[in-house]
Formats: C-alpha cells, sequence, structure tokens
C-alpha cells in the first residue's frame, strides 16, 4: 500500500514538473520575442533595386520591403 502511494506521488511531481518547465519555457520565449528590436514581415518582398527578395524578411525598425520594389 505504502509503495502505491510513493509512486503515485512520484508519477503527479513528474507531471507537475513538466508542466512548470513548459510554462517556464513559454514565458522566456514570449518575453525574449517582445523586447526584440526586430519584427518579421511575411509574403514577398524586395530591396530597393530587387537586389534580394524573400516571403519572410527579419526587418530592424521599418523598411522599405514592398512589392512595388520587384521588378
Amino acid at each position: 500500500m505504502k509503495q502505491k502511494i510513493n509512486r503515485t506521488i512520484c508519477k503527479v511531481t513528474h507531471v507537475t514538473l513538466k508542466t512548470v518547465l513548459a510554462v517556464i519555457l513559454i514565458a522566456s520565449c514570449l518575453v525574449l520575442l517582445n523586447s526584440c528590436s526586430y519584427s518579421v514581415k511575411v509574403g514577398k518582398k524586395c530591396t530597393p533595386g530587387s537586389t534580394e527578395w524573400s516571403y519572410l524578411w527579419f526587418v530592424k525598425g521599418e523598411s522599405d520591403l514592398s512589392k512595388n520594389n520587384c521588378e
């Protein structure tokens, strides 16, 4: 009986520890992403002069990345 209780406590502790670690990981990612000075732009965009194009851009501040630059 005592062993069964100990196993149950171990299982509950293991599940609780996993949950706490997952919450900490998600919270850490959110804090890092919100404090980042870069933003993510999605969609086909080109640099002026059509020297580079991509569907996903990591941009610092505001930049002139638009479809109008694609030629």
